[in-house]
């Protein structure tokens, strides 16, 4: 009769981590070694990673797999890297690939798992999707290590926009990381979002400049302010004798609701009355130049033909 009930509390337990259950929970279950290799010589149970089986009639599936992972890794061990990524469903970090998890010692690791040595403390985990995994937080930063850069701007332009980490945790994540493999990028992006040294100076709108000047282009005014529609409003860049403007999009000028309602309204006022706005960003002023430059050529030979 125990072991019946080990059996039943066996196929709970595995419903509850996606097919998988661990050779420690299923002799803790009340279940012998013997009975374990029964299973496993008829093909009832399938081995993923040592130690960790998967219950014949399971679905195989890449949360599977994250799962065995963490079983294997143990109560010590945790979900990290890339897979955290997926898990938290950051952009540009897919569920292809190796499950990447975490130990406080060197571990050799099984065909499809990469090992990383980290002593990570409580609040650097969390219990995610039933597996124990590195914080969003934290995931930047091991990203921001190991990642392109652009992978880990989108990721945390991502973060930050849909309110899965505020401004103030990033910011403390920053500070207490110092020293860290990654801080420095992490850094230099907070820095970015919180505007930088101001509207006019900031690192945002300099790199707008530097991108229209190595290409010859007119140079636009900065910081214009211009009536419209009853309001005197402050443009980034406005090309003299166009209706064409450039908006660098700061993320710390756009990161609550009525900031966001302003710029809407704002938006849709200078459209009505024939302005061009284009509005660049830091991820896209790093990613696609060449894109945002031929955009606004075209907008800018548009005026001049309007003009002639």
């Amino acid at each position: 009769m125990g072991a019946f009930m080990g059996e039943r509390g066996v196929l709970r337990l595995a419903a509850r981590q996606n097919g998988v259950v661990a050779r420690a929970q299923v002799l803790a279950a009340g279940l012998t070694a013997r009975q374990i290799d029964r299973r496993r010589e008829k093909r009832l149970w399938v081995s993923v990673f040592p130690g960790v089986y998967r219950i014949e009639g399971a679905p195989h599936t890449w949360l599977q797999q994250v799962n065995a992972a963490a079983l294997w890794v143990g109560e010590t061990g945790v979900v990290c890297h890339r897979t955290a990524a997926a898990l938290w469903g950051l952009p540009r970090f897919t569920e292809a690939g190796p499950i990447h998890v975490s130990h406080p010692t060197s571990l050799p690791p099984p065909e499809g798992v990469v090992t990383h040595q980290t002593s990570l403390g409580h609040r650097d985990i969390v219990l995610h999707q039933g597996v124990r995994v590195t914080t969003l937080a934290r995931t930047l930063l091991d990203l921001a290590a190991t990642e392109a850069p652009a992978d880990v701007r989108a990721a945390v332009d991502f973060a930050l926009a849909r309110r899965r980490l505020s401004l103030d945790e990033f910011r403390a994540l920053v500070i207490r990381s110092k020293g860290r493999r990654g801080v420095r990028l992490l850094r230099s992006m907070l820095r970015i979002f919180e505007g930088g040294d101001g509207p006019t100076e900031s690192e945002l709108e300099a790199r707008v400049m530097d991108l229209i000047d190595a290409e010859g282009l007119p140079r636009p005014r900065r910081q214009a302010n211009l009536r419209v529609a009853g309001r005197w409003r402050r443009l980034d860049f406005v090309f003299p004798g166009t209706n064409v403007v450039i908006e660098a999009d700061g993320f710390a000028w756009h990161a609550n609701p009525i900031s966001f309602e302003k710029d809407r309204e704002r938006a849709n006022a200078l459209a009505a009355r024939g302005f061009v706005v284009l509005h660049w960003t830091w991820q896209a002023l790093n990613e696609r130049g060449p894109t945002l430059i031929s955009e606004l050529q075209r907008a800018l030979e548009r005026c001049r033909l309007r003009a002639g």
